[in-house]
């Protein structure tokens, strides 16, 4: 059952104020009454029989909206509230951002210039060295270090990590997924090491700096860290996640690992932060280093800045993250030319979409939006598009791609040999000898380019004795583990540990997909398999060598 009603008198609007919104720009002079714009977004989870989210909206500085929607706690019957403490998910990283910005300002740390190993001294010393600011905008090449764990064979809710498991896999990498600061690679463990640094410079635990630089002075008397999964928070809702059958199965975050993630909060203290670094009231130095982007070493300006994406939303400057742990889903976006129109969504259900509920409601209170441009397109030559079918390998990570020979629906062609994707990417191909497929350029959104290399003209159906030349061990000592290979019936099969089978899918000659990773093998000049290799989005090449 909804509940919007705000306890904090100083949070208190009046009727009107919260149930309408009245707009004088002539194109969108209209009444938007809030809380049925949110319950036709929410109306989902608008149920006293699953989870669901709280939702804040404000704007000049003044709180608008607090409602909840669907169940905290769905074996005590207990409804989301505005106060409900919900699991804030990648969001949180602004905030460990921001700790490591205010030591900055302190003089205790050089943020742009200062190689992160001067003060973590046990991370390997790589080729180029990581900055700090590498480490908080992604650009580090540091593997994520969940997916390590994963692959240790003891995935995130397997097993209660802590702060110290965390840091003992990544610094056991001897290499990176890239030089630091060439791409964009998202990864949990840069910011680990920024609680770490925040920790080791302060003298202080992290949570009592960010609780008395940041969350007091701001007065965000609802927030502090899950740095004990075992500690008891009142009002707190639980997490769920789909359970297959109809109904929700529990899905909590059993882990002791703070700074990528694991800030608890409420919409109320979200909208109070967003209006603050709006404010400058932590420093306009502060503010500006959040905001400022990311330019990697060919020049190039991302969209991540500092724990921030800074782009735009239909042509409107928007200022976000999104998160997700466990069960937890979130989203907090902020508008600054629309008023700091600021919209905060947090739910405890996996299957939420936050990020769409967010820019529904934006969609309806942003006042104008520019006329966006409209693309030079034609429809695609079916004919020409199904000379490129095939398998394609990502450079990077080797993941497959299958390109079909019908064009993905809504696709256009446009001028020069591109191609225009729903998703906003243009793809362009290049034939090489015979006319045969050789390369597929994909242009992403935020100006990125990945290629694929043609690998194979359908998806690989080796046979048994084929599969056979992969059985053997595999070692990496980057992870500690040894993974055995066998054919099992007509598969290929890998176990780590008791209990953990992962049967390969063939993809292109000698590679596989599993679990969302890549796995494919080397072979030396005579043709012997030597090594296994595991990528994905954010582990490039894992090597375990073959030792038997």
């Amino acid at each position: 059952m909804p509940n919007w009603g705000v306890r904090d008198p100083a949070l208190r609007l009046g009727a009107a104020a919260i149930l309408a919104v009245r707009f004088s720009t002539a194109a969108a002079a209209q009444e938007i009454n809030l809380v049925a714009l949110a319950d036709t977004v929410f109306q989902r989870w608008n149920s006293t029989h699953t989870p669901g989210c709280a939702v804040g909206v404000a704007r000049d500085g003044k709180v608008l909206l607090q409602r909840g929607y669907g169940m905290a706690d769905l074996e005590s019957g207990a409804p989301i509230t505005p106060q409900t403490i919900f699991e804030s998910g990648s969001v949180a990283k602004q905030f460990t951002a921001a700790a490591v910005v205010l030591l900055a300002l302190d003089g205790k740390v050089n943020l742009l210039d200062e190689p992160i190993r001067k003060y973590i001294p046990e991370l390997p010393e790589y080729e180029r060295p990581i900055t700090i600011r590498h480490l908080l905008t992604h650009t580090s090449g540091l593997r994520e270090w969940s997916s390590l764990v994963a692959w240790q064979g003891w995935p995130r809710g397997s097993r209660a990590h802590e702060q110290p498991d965390l840091l003992d896999v990544v610094f056991r990498q001897k290499s990176l997924n890239h030089l630091p600061g060439q791409y964009y690679s998202y990864t949990n463990s840069g910011y680990a090491l920024a609680m770490t640094l925040v920790e080791r410079l302060s003298g202080r635990s992290f949570q009592e700096f960010t609780r008395e630089r940041i969350f007091q002075p701001l007065g965000m008397n609802n927030t502090q860290w899950r740095d004990d999964f075992r500690r008891l928070v009142p009002g707190r809702a639980q997490a769920y996640s789909p359970d297959g059958e109809g109904g929700w199965r529990l899905n909590m975050p059993f882990e002791s690992v703070v700074g990528p993630g694991g800030m608890l909060t409420t919409v109320g203290d979200w909208l109070v932060w967003s209006q603050a670094v709006h404010e400058g009231r932590l420093g306009r130095a502060l503010t500006d280093s959040l905001h400022r982007r990311m330019r990697l070493n060919n020049g190039r300006e991302i969209r991540y800045a500092l724990g921030l994406n800074v782009g735009d939303y239909r042509g409107v400057r928007e200022i976000s993250h999104s998160g997700s742990t466990a069960g937890y889903s979130t989203f907090l976006a902020r508008y600054p030319d629309e008023g700091n129109l600021t919209i905060a969504v947090l739910c405890n259900v996996s299957s939420a979409t936050p990020a769409n509920y967010v820019r529904r409601m934006a969609d309806r209170l942003i006042r104008r939006f520019p006329e966006e441009p409209s693309l030079d397109t034609v429809l695609i030559d079916r004919t020409q598009w199904a000379r490129y079918a095939g398998i394609y390998r990502n450079e990077r990570t080797y993941a497959p791609l299958e390109v079909r020979s019908e064009p993905p629906e809504r696709a256009r062609a446009l001028p020069g040999g591109w191609y225009w994707m729903p998703n906003d990417s243009r793809w362009t191909f290049e034939l090489g000898a015979q006319g045969r497929p050789a390369v597929l350029r994909i242009a992403q959104p935020d100006g990125d380019t990945v290629i694929y290399r043609y690998a194979s003209p359908r998806r690989w159906a080796p046979s048994v004795r084929e599969l056979a030349a992969f059985e053997g061990s595999y070692r990496s000592e980057e992870i500690g583990v040894t993974y055995e290979a066998r054919v099992v019936g007509d598969t290929l099969a890998l176990t780590v540990r008791p209990g953990v089978v992962l049967s390969l899918q063939p993809s292109y000659p000698d590679a596989f997909t599993v679990r969302g990773s890549t796995v494919w093998f080397g072979r030396d000049r005579s043709g012997r398999v030597t090594a296994m290799h595991v990528s994905e989005s954010r582990v490039w090449d894992l090597v375990f060598q073959r030792v038997r």
